[in-house]
């Protein structure tokens, strides 16, 4: 069975990750993990570790069946969860009737991070559509986020032509590819309406001017995999570029026989017709 410890542990190690990765700086990113009733209630510890509790009001309309949100503070280091995960995390305990009750540590009075609008809302949208998804991860991974200041790389087809050209697990991981979002001011409702649409298509988002959102049916560190896939194509982009677009990259036929060989159905789009 898993404990709270479990859990508090894995979302340290991704907080880590995502540092070696040059994906979060001060406090920026932010991670949540949904645990639905019945698993909640397995998680001996919840109540123990945040032991405090206030009323606290979801950020739009969305509602989540009964469980626990845990999640990152607002002005928190990631990767400090490793080290002091109740300095870093609170919990959001939903009830049958989608109220909420917001669980911290006494000697923290932590607050849900500022992009909870969108972290509620994926959660809320996939639950209602039967999806299992446990866990959402935002990070500025630095060539993916680079690589979203281009203007011609704002477009789902660019993005995804240009990136899914450099490595066979890109294709095997991500067959659905990739969504762009315009640039919106990052926390707000707008910013959380935009993902929580395209969250129903794909599992990467890159906000641009901004970072990435991914959510998973896993737990953290296999969302930081999905992070580790994308930028690893973002940077061979950007040494690409550097180097005066001289690589050809892997063509369609290639991908093609990637696909098939792994069995994954990708978008035409990310294969090509060569």
């Amino acid at each position: 069975m898993e404990t709270i410890d479990d859990l508090l542990w894995e979302i340290g190690e991704a907080g880590l990750r995502l540092t070696e990765l040059r994906a979060l700086e001060g406090a920026a990113g932010n991670i949540s993990v949904y645990l639905p009733g019945g698993s909640a209630a397995a998680l001996a510890g919840i109540t123990e570790v945040f032991s405090a509790s206030s009323d606290w009001r979801p950020p739009s309309a969305e509602r989540l069946p009964a469980g626990v949100l845990l999640v990152t503070g607002t002005g928190k280091r990631l990767r400090d969860a490793a080290r002091s995960p109740a300095a870093v995390l609170c919990a959001i305990v939903i009830d049958g009737s989608g109220a909420c009750t917001l669980r911290h540590a006494p000697e923290h009075a932590v607050r849900p991070t500022s992009e909870i609008d969108s972290h509620f809302g994926i959660h809320a949208a996939l639950a209602a559509t039967g999806a299992q998804t446990r866990t959402i991860i935002h990070a500025q991974p630095p060539h993916l986020t680079w690589l979203s200041h281009i203007p011609a790389y704002r477009h789902d087809g660019v993005m995804n032509r240009q990136l899914y050209r450099w490595q066979p697990e890109t294709i095997v991981m991500l067959p659905e590819g990739l969504a762009v979002l315009p640039y919106v001011t990052p926390g707000t409702p707008e910013q959380g309406e935009q993902t929580t649409a395209a969250a129903l298509q794909q599992r990467v988002i890159i906000w641009a001017k901004h970072g990435v959102i991914v959510h998973v049916a896993g737990g953290p560190l296999a969302a930081v995999d999905l992070i580790d896939y994308v930028e690893a194509a973002a940077r061979y982009e950007v040494l690409d570029i550097q180097a005066g677009s001289i690589a050809d990259g892997l063509s369609g036929r290639e991908r093609q026989k990637i696909a098939a060989r792994f069995g994954v159905v990708p978008l035409q789009s990310l294969i090509g017709d060569e």
